[in-house]
């Protein structure tokens, strides 16, 4: 199982970044949550003017068998 991870910048001040955890998650390869931090990142374009997505990371589970 994997966790959703994105890094979003401010446009104008790329010192200035939050890191964003998928809520919908977890899944159960990493494809779909790449799949997912795309989705994300397209989200944060399209609502939130002024940041962009500059990073994702899928994070392994602990205890998890995939």
């Amino acid at each position: 199982m994997f966790e959703a991870w994105i890094l979003v910048c401010v446009m104008s001040q790329t010192s200035e970044c939050f890191a964003v955890q998928d809520t919908r998650g977890p899944y159960p390869s990493h494809e779909q949550c790449y799949e997912r931090t795309i989705e994300m990142g397209v989200d944060v374009l399209t609502n939130i003017p002024g940041h962009k997505p500059i990073n994702w990371r899928c994070v392994k589970i602990e205890g998890s068998m995939t």
